[in-house]
């Protein structure tokens, strides 16, 4: 079990975007768990909700609850380290923002399936290990695809690629997020 789990670690590891050398900050990671406490503590005391759905409503209501939705917190680290420095908003300042947010996504997404496979029945954690690895390779693909489009501008193919990868691992660290909790005592 723990050199599955090594194994499994040091393949995201090794296909991790964030590998090109930019470390975990724990101010990184304290924000984005500072987001996620927002989103996690409200209520849902949206006026509007509760009214007879017409198109109008059900989108205004979309609008209303986006903000409150874990994946809202979505390059929320990216913007804060953005300002930090003034070549944050440049595009190869936004690609190093991006990368640090990508490690903080990634530490959330390693973290939980740990637990998840610590806490998970044997027959949930074989399908659990399988869903990962399909999802890196299809994390993979999908960005190599979208980056394939640019062929003139690696600064910009660069930006995709990155880009790809942090909404992929961060929805991806979500789902497991969800389906630990949905697991735990």
């Amino acid at each position: 079990m723990k050199s599955v789990l090594i194994l499994v670690a040091l393949l995201l590891a090794t296909l991790s975007p964030a590998m090109a050398g930019e470390k975990l900050r724990a101010s990184d990671k304290a924000a984005l768990a500072e987001c996620l406490k927002y989103v996690g503590d409200f209520r849902g005391d949206v006026p509007g909700v509760n009214d007879t759905p017409t198109p109008a409503i059900h989108i205004d209501n979309a609008i209303k609850f986006a903000g409150h939705e874990p994946a809202s917190c979505i390059n929320y680290v990216t913007e804060l380290c953005s300002f930090e420095s003034d070549d944050g908003r440049s595009q190869l300042g936004l690609i190093d923002c991006a990368n640090r947010e990508v490690s903080v996504w990634e530490n959330r997404l390693n973290t939980t399936y740990a637990a998840l496979m610590a806490k998970a029945a044997r027959k949930a954690r074989d399908g659990y290990r399988n869903m990962q690895r399909a999802w890196i390779a299809y994390r993979d693909a999908r960005c190599k695809a979208e980056a394939s489009a640019e062929t003139i501008n690696s600064d910009r193919q660069s930006n995709i690629i990155v880009s790809c990868e942090l909404d992929a691992t961060a929805r991806q660290a979500l789902i497991l997020d969800d389906e630990l909790s949905d697991i735990s005592p």
